[in-house]
């Protein structure tokens, strides 16, 4: 029987188990987690989504912006409206047209002539 050294003699009764351990296997060997580089995740993420909040809101302001500009435009073009309808109205009255008539050299016409018919 050749003995190395090293090797270790074990009776032909096997030794008790022994009990799990209730480690990780990387708390076993040593490897804990890096905390900077959780920390840096951490800040790097939080700037993402602080960059996403910000282009959101900026997108929503310029488009309130718009839609107000927009409002503004439709009541200034609904008052430019209802200004040359009554213009349209003045302009068409008939004492309006009659005098305009005048104005340009035209007589007015006598009584009315009556034809009958036979």
């Amino acid at each position: 029987m050749a003995v190395y050294e090293g090797t270790r003699y074990y009776p032909l009764a096997r030794p008790a188990a022994l009990p799990r351990r209730r480690q990780a296997a990387r708390v076993r060997a040593g490897r804990h987690g890096n905390r900077v580089g959780i920390a840096m995740a951490a800040i790097l993420v939080a700037f993402l989504l602080g960059l996403f909040y910000l282009t959101q809101t900026v997108r929503v302001a310029a488009t309130n912006y718009d839609i107000d500009a927009l409002v503004a435009q439709r009541d200034h073009m609904t008052q430019q409206i209802q200004s040359l309808q009554g213009d349209i109205a003045q302009q068409g009255a008939e004492i309006s047209v009659t005098r305009r008539a005048l104005d340009l050299g035209l007589s007015p016409l006598g009584a009315p002539l009556w034809v009958r018919g036979r």
